[in-house]
């Protein structure tokens, strides 16, 4: 009872699958060179050993001073070849000292030094070492990210999201299904990406989808994003705490997208067909137009815009807005309201009651955005511990 118990408990919603570790796919590769090297090292190692023993069993000298010596003679023996004892010997060792070092340079040039040392070094020039040490260094870092975004397929649209995310200092992880663009990849300055399927639940669990914010799927082809969605979603079935963002080629797959689990899906031809509509309808001002898309894009670093929802369960309901001192401790300012019935109050005054259900579009610096964000959590917090109470 108990054994079924423990293994119902061990058991995740989304199936006992392991995570992908990429770090141990290099860190294999480097025990696979070790392997290599063992019969080459092994050599070396044994006819140096040998070399010192005969010399020491020649000269009857065990002494700690002799056998660095004889140490010494072995190895400049069969890496140099041209040598002198370099050490008091007595006549009537010098000659069998001679004698075994002439047979020895004989047996260990082709045993150590051809075979052994050009075979090592020959395995650390042809193993990309160096390679295989920076993918190592890069997963071992990526293994460590929390609260970074996954995107999946490199193409037009996600470099552009990845220029943006960078210039905002926010993490990610890139993951390409197709192997010929890694080039292209490193060359664009990405700083952790894996070669792989994103639709495999032990890839995304391998990019650690389990800490991560959100998700980006922006195939081409519907069917992909729609497999990235299902699998995503499976493992992080809170819509809240973990996003899925993803494209679409038509409504009706976006519509299916958001069904499965998407909170937003983006259709490019529309998108485009709308921004031009707006130049159109509202012909573009040089400074107001580009300052409004630098925000809505997030080019600009030193102004954001976001959205905060009032909770049923804050303290802040029915305050008016010059009563909690938000600007003044956060430094950010709420430009518009957005009540429950979708009536918008712009530019709200001091007097403006906080409803429950608002959605409040503050403005401001990103760091002043963050304050602002923790200050109205700060205030759900402390209500729940009154409930509590």
């Amino acid at each position: 009872m108990k054994n079924s118990l423990t293994n119902s408990k061990k058991k995740k919603h989304y199936g006992n699958v392991k995570p992908k570790s990429y770090r141990a796919i290099y860190e294999e590769k480097f025990y696979d060179i070790l392997f290599r090297l063992r019969y080459p090292l092994m050599t070396v190692i044994f006819f140096t050993t040998l070399g010192v023993l005969m010399l020491m069993i020649i000269n009857n000298k065990s002494d700690g001073k002799s056998v660095l010596n004889f140490f010494f003679h072995t190895v400049i023996t069969f890496s140099t070849v041209g040598y002198t004892e370099g050490y008091d010997t007595s006549p009537q060792h010098l000659m069998v000292n001679r004698f075994f070092t002439t047979l020895f340079i004989i047996v260990t040039i082709p045993l150590v030094y051809i075979y052994g040392l050009v075979t090592t070094v020959s395995i650390f020039m042809n193993s990309k070492i160096d390679e295989i040490y920076r993918y190592w260094r890069m997963y071992k870092a990526m293994e460590k990210l929390k609260n970074h975004y996954i995107i999946c397929r490199f193409n037009g649209i996600t470099k552009e999201l990845m220029r943006n995310l960078k210039k905002r200092g926010i993490k990610f992880v890139l993951i390409e299904p197709d192997g010929s663009l890694e080039d292209e990849i490193k060359n664009f300055g990405v700083d952790f990406y894996v070669i792989d399927e994103p639709h495999k639940r032990s890839v995304l669990l391998g990019v650690g989808i389990e800490s991560a914010k959100g998700i980006v799927s922006a195939f081409e082809e519907n069917t992909q994003d729609l497999s990235v969605i299902v699998t995503a979603r499976l493992i992080r079935p809170d819509k809240d705490e973990f996003m899925i963002f993803a494209t679409a080629t038509t409504e009706g797959a976006a519509e299916k997208m958001k069904l499965l689990g998407a909170n937003e899906v983006i259709i490019p031809d529309i998108s485009v067909g709308r921004r031009m509509t707006s130049f159109i309808l509202h012909p573009p001002s040089p400074v107001l137009s580009g300052f409004l898309e630098k925000i809505a894009y997030g080019e600009r670093t030193d102004i954001d815009i976001m959205e905060i929802r009032i909770d049923e369960r804050s303290d802040l309901v029915g305050k008016k807005l010059k009563d909690i001192h938000m600007r003044q401790e956060t430094g950010a300012t709420v430009v518009a309201i957005v009540r429950k019935d979708g009536k918008m109050k712009i530019a709200p005054s001091g007097d403006t009651q906080i409803v429950e259900g608002d959605s409040l579009i503050v403005l401001g610096h990103p760091k002043a955005l963050k304050r602002a964000e923790e200050f109205f959590k700060a205030h759900i917090k402390e209500n729940e511990e009154v409930m509590q109470k």
